[in-house]
């Protein structure tokens, strides 16, 4: 290496799978006698047999094994190894923390400063602010409020509730319920976009959902633009957009295997070549392989061409 440490990547938490290895115990020996000094024997004591050190969500894999019973952080409480499905972050994730990414979900006491990512299969629930940061989970709560400081972005799953947005990049596959205010962002929704508290207001940048756009006050008088769009869920519309370019290369792909194959077929397969032969295998298989992968991705298009109709109706 060339001397530089990571300091956003610490990996402070030991984070496992369902049927990882977290202890082996090795049995107790009879021990073996000794002698001192002055020639006397001295008698060995026979080893004591400890348990295996069980604590939450672990299980025995083999008699003297023990394996994680779910996916989950490690941790070592009063010598009993056990696995929770949840990080708790005391304070803010900086440079004392270092990047979060884990297995189950994440509790954070204080905010995601700017630079730093919080990355979870669960849920995530920020106490502060995320300042310039990147978090993704299943359900994200940010109570005080997302500063996007027109870098990172906030991703939920599912449903995503804070207290403002302001310059940044947001989405979640159902529902964004803001308290306040959505200010010059980037917003969308699967099917909500809801900011229904005193001022609800939206200003600047653009919202999209696939349902409703809800909201006290929308614009102001000072002539920035706010687009909204709905009835378009910007998920599905994103992968229709990137199913376009793939069934391209995919047909582009089966055309060119097609045309060597009809090349080799041509052939006297009589004197034909060893590799030549080889090459006509594989590009079969490959010619397969590509009809069924350009069936599944047409099938899907057509899905989403369907609900996307269903939308705009």
């Amino acid at each position: 290496t060339d001397g530089r440490v990571d300091f956003k990547n610490l990996n402070l938490f030991t984070v496992v799978q369902q049927g990882d290895l977290l202890a082996q115990k090795h049995p107790a020996t009879q021990g073996e006698q000794g002698v001192n000094v002055l020639g006397q024997v001295l008698p060995a004591k026979p080893g004591k047999d400890l348990p295996l050190p069980m604590g939450k969500n672990v299980e025995v894999a083999e008699p003297n094994q023990l394996a994680a019973s779910i996916a989950g952080q490690v941790q070592i409480v009063n010598k009993k190894v056990s696995v929770v499905p949840l990080i708790e972050i005391k304070g803010d994730v900086d440079f004392s923390t270092g990047n979060i990414e884990f297995v189950g979900s994440v509790n954070i006491r204080g905010s995601v400063q700017p630079g730093f990512f919080v990355k979870a299969e669960g849920n995530v629930d920020v106490a502060g602010t995320v300042s310039g940061g990147i978090v993704e989970g299943k359900n994200v709560i940010i109570k005080r409020g997302i500063q996007g400081m027109n870098r990172g972005y906030i991703h939920a799953q599912e449903n995503l509730v804070t207290q403002f947005i302001e310059n940044a990049t947001v989405s979640a596959g159902n529902e964004v319920q803001v308290s306040e205010a959505i200010l010059h962002s980037r917003v969308s929704a699967g099917k909500k976009v809801i900011v229904e508290g005193k001022r609800g207001l939206i200003t600047g940048g653009t919202i999209s959902a696939g349902e409703e756009i809800r909201a006290q006050n929308v614009g102001n008088h000072m002539a920035v633009p706010t687009e909204l769009e709905v009835g378009v869920n910007p998920t599905l519309r994103e992968e229709y957009q990137k199913l376009r370019t793939e069934i391209r290369k995919v047909e582009v792909s089966l055309d060119q295997t097609q045309k060597a194959l009809t090349i080799l077929k041509a052939m006297n397969q009589a004197s034909m070549a060893q590799d030549k032969r080889e090459m006509m295998l594989k590009l079969t298989k490959a010619q397969f392989h590509l009809v069924g992968q350009l069936g599944n991705m047409r099938k899907r298009w057509e899905e989403i061409e369907t609900n996307l109709e269903e939308m705009k109706a």
